[in-house]
């Protein structure tokens, strides 16, 4: 969704100096306000339905799947911090970045912390099961870059990759990581591996 809303900015959208959010922004002025950057988001209403879309399916998801192995504290805590970050998404959607900021910080917030840390407990369960172990190194890999990324673009230091570049690797873990856990979760190999 993110790549059809940007696609109709009459501005140009960058994925070095634009935030994502910029592409729920509701109203077409320079922002942050008094800034050199103009935001423009036609469609900002398809991005934040989407943003509710993916939180309540994050939701969703880690509810789903919380029975899908052995019950142990770190599978619950992580399942449990999924459905935080999801709840992050659905504030993002529901308030826009000019709309209500400290609510859509808050959000993102919920999102990069919850979500990123999320990933590493449940890649620390996934490790305990013993039979997915390429499965859980990649879950624990994936939220440790999501969290370096989260410090590093919470602190400023964008390292060249600009505050859109860094706040993607702040991002996309979390909702890479669900999926790539999920499908396996319910394909026949992890059915087997459960057996």
């Amino acid at each position: 969704m993110q790549a059809v809303v940007q696609s109709a900015w009459t501005t140009p959208y960058s994925l070095v100096t634009n935030y994502i959010s910029d592409l729920g922004n509701t109203v077409c002025a320079p922002y942050p306000q008094r800034s050199a950057s103009y935001v423009c988001s036609p469609w900002h209403a398809a991005m934040n339905v989407s943003f509710i879309l993916v939180g309540l399916t994050t939701m969703g998801g880690a509810v789903f799947l919380r029975r899908a192995l052995e019950s142990s504290r770190a599978w619950w805590c992580g399942l449990g911090l999924i459905v935080i970050a999801g709840a992050g998404f659905v504030l993002v959607g529901m308030f826009p970045e000019n709309v209500s900021l400290p609510s859509h910080k808050a959000g993102a917030a919920l999102q990069f912390v919850c979500g990123n840390l999320g990933l590493v407990v449940l890649g620390a369960a996934l490790l305990r099961f013993r039979r997915a172990p390429g499965l859980a190194a990649l879950a624990v890999a994936a939220g440790a870059i999501g969290l370096l990324a989260t410090v590093l673009f919470g602190t400023g230091h964008m390292l060249g990759l600009g505050t859109g570049g860094m706040e993607r690797f702040a991002a996309y873990p979390l909702p890479a990581g669900c999926a790539v856990i999920g499908g396996w979760l319910v394909s026949p190999v992890a059915f087997r591996a459960r057996r």
